[in-house]
């Protein structure tokens, strides 16, 4: 986070999220955006949620699949509609469990 945003920027943190991310974008100064996920949409971030919440503050998206704590998997097709929100607006940092 230090190398990748400057006080006063926004990351999008979907949640559940694990719990240093809140805490790690603090330290380098940025605002974290929580988007609270449901059992009703598998616990993942959508498009369209994502779309709605970046801002011309936005520089970071962390992405975690397969998910710690949920255990969501985002398929390849979710990461691409993803993708195509983001594409050339902000980073993402994708944080990948194996």
């Amino acid at each position: 986070m230090l190398a990748l945003i400057e006080p006063g920027d926004e990351v999008i943190i979907p949640a559940p999220y694990w719990l240093s991310y809140p805490e790690m974008v603090k330290l380098a100064g940025g605002v974290g955006l929580i988007i609270v996920q449901t059992a009703s949409i598998a616990y993942k971030i959508t498009p369209d949620q994502l779309r709605e919440s970046l801002t011309t503050n936005t520089k970071l998206f962390i992405l975690n699949s397969p998910s710690n704590p949920t255990g969501v998997v985002y398929t390849p097709t979710e990461i691409k509609a993803l993708a195509e929100v983001v594409e050339q607006d902000i980073l993402v940092v994708s944080d990948e469990n194996a």
